[in-house]
């Protein structure tokens, strides 16, 4: 029988005798039994316990090596997801390659301005007749990784090597106004980069190689094709244009279209080269872009857009004045309309003003859409001239408030231009500082290297229309004095150009000096 609680407490009451020492005997040895199980019932929970408390930590561990192996797994599998990331957008722009795994499939896109580069070395062929085929595609790839650096760094998007050509675009897949600028920025860049290696190769003895850039701007389609091996490419007539600019150009130029001449004159040093005949689309206008302006640059090298550059870039872009369709239009107008004769006052003269007085803006710090106003009034300022020959500031002056609400100007803008114009009036008598500009716009040839040559043109076009006689002491007198009274108003152009007009007037005292000795 098994001795528990209950039959102890049996024996007890079965054992309580008048014999009180057995009593105590009985007691000690119940107390005694009690201890034992008590102690037995502890081991078995100390035993329990740490049995429980290795399963537990067993167990724990097991997990822990369990989360352990998920979390390399994890990691593991979202580098593999990394390295196809990267090796899609290596393919694909981004947002192409997200539309893909999103949607299984990226749909292709009308874009209706992108300005499209191609670039291709001269004479390849018999460049590579010189290289091994190892040495010939490691020569190519350390140049096409330089031009990948370039167009990033401008968010022009690469769209593929054909053999020893690169295209790139600017304006895909991410739509933007700016492509035109941007990507000139980027040939220009390259063309750079060229001379660069060029040097370098000269230096250690080896042939350089030469490289033909061309831009065209216009619309087309962009997408991805195919099921495998998926490519990111362009289709249509801008990108045909865009290769005959390029082979159409010359080694170490960049050579751009008519199209993207209009959307980046405004900011680069440019050189009209003539037409070019281009497959559905007639003859093309080509331009030379040889940089940026001067005075769009740092320290005017022409390389490095300064802050008034792209000041002046997203005047253009946001603008609500259409300047370029009003110049377009006025240019047309004079183009066709000023009579003959003008050989100073011509469009030339115009033209003259405009860059003139765009470049003593920036130089003054200028901004905002007072730079446009000012240009306006350049455009209107001789436009007088199509209807008479004297008085013509009114004649622009009413000109510009006909035709300018057409191209976004508000009245308060237009009246603004018309005082300007009116400002040009001989003699200058500015009021502000934009009108300051203006005068010292309009005779800003007078303080330049040009100046003989443009003043040839006004001596034959006063002669031509029987203001002064065709003598040179009248006309050595006359600039004498009209040089002498003159003076700027700006500090850019008291700085930049009444040094070199006193020379001027010492050269014209002393033609008059001799004239005058001869006549006697």
């Amino acid at each position: 029988m098994l001795l528990n609680e209950h039959n102890i407490f049996i024996l007890l009451s079965s054992f309580l005798t008048e014999n009180w020492w057995l009593d105590i005997v009985f007691l000690v040895t119940l107390f005694l039994v009690f201890y034992v199980i008590y102690k037995n019932r502890i081991r078995r929970i100390e035993k329990q316990k740490d049995l429980l408390e290795s399963q537990v930590k067993q167990r724990t561990i097991e997990i822990i090596r369990q989360k352990e192996m998920v979390e390399r797994k994890r990691k593991m599998l979202e580098e593999e997801k990394e390295k196809t990331e990267k090796l899609l957008l290596n393919i694909l722009p981004r947002e192409m390659a997200d539309e893909l795994k999103n949607k299984g499939k990226a749909k292709a896109r009308q874009y209706r301005k992108v300005t499209v580069m191609f670039t291709d070395f001269k004479e390849f062929t018999k460049l590579a007749e010189n290289y091994d085929p190892q040495e010939l595609v490691a020569e190519l790839d350390s140049y096409f990784i330089r031009f990948d650096e370039i167009v990033n760094k401008y968010n022009v998007e690469k769209i593929k090597t054909i053999g020893d050509a690169y295209m790139a675009a600017g304006g895909v897949p991410i739509r933007n106004k700016s492509n035109a600028i941007d990507t000139t920025l980027a040939a220009l860049e390259i063309q750079r980069a060229m001379k660069e290696i060029s040097e370098l190769k000269k230096k250690n003895g080896r042939k350089s190689w030469e490289l033909r850039i061309g831009l065209h701007t216009g619309d087309l389609i962009a997408g991805v094709i195919g099921l495998k091996r998926f490519a990111y490419d362009i289709w249509g007539d801008t990108v045909n244009v865009a290769a005959h600019m390029e082979s159409s150009g010359e080694p170490g130029k960049v050579n751009i279209s008519e199209s993207t001449y209009e959307a980046i004159a405004e900011f680069f040093v440019t050189e009209y080269r003539g037409k070019v005949k281009a497959k559905h689309k007639g003859e093309i206008d080509m331009y030379f872009v040889h940089g940026i302006k001067p005075e769009l640059s740092e320290n005017e090298d022409g390389i490095t857009p300064n802050e008034a550059f792209w000041h002046y870039v997203n005047l253009k872009l946001y603008s609500n004045i259409n300047y370029r369709n009003a110049e377009k239009y006025i240019v047309k107008r004079l183009t066709r309309d000023l009579p003959d004769g003008l050989y100073y006052h011509g469009i030339h003269h115009t033209m003259d003003v405009c860059e003139a007085v765009e470049r003593i803006a920036l130089w003054e710090g200028l901004k905002g859409e007072d730079l446009y106003l000012l240009k306006t009034a350049a455009l209107f300022h001789d436009a007088g001239f199509i209807h008479s020959y004297e008085s013509n500031e009114p004649i622009g002056a009413e000109m510009a408030k006909e035709m300018l609400p057409s191209f976004g100007y508000t009245k308060e803008q237009i009246e603004q231009v018309i005082e300007l114009i009116e400002a040009t009036k001989i003699p200058h008598n500015p009021k502000n500082k934009l009108e300051e500009i203006m005068c010292d716009a309009d005779l800003d040839y007078l303080g330049r290297q040009d100046f003989h040559p443009i003043a040839e043109t006004l001596r034959k076009e006063l002669v031509e229309f029987g203001k002064i006689p065709d003598n040179n002491l009248v006309w050595y007198e006359m600039n004498v004095k009209f040089l002498s009274a003159h003076k700027y108003f700006t500090d850019s152009a008291k700085a930049r150009r009444a040094p070199e007009k006193l020379k001027r007037i010492e050269e014209f005292k002393e033609k008059l000096e001799l004239a005058e000795k001869h006549s006697d």
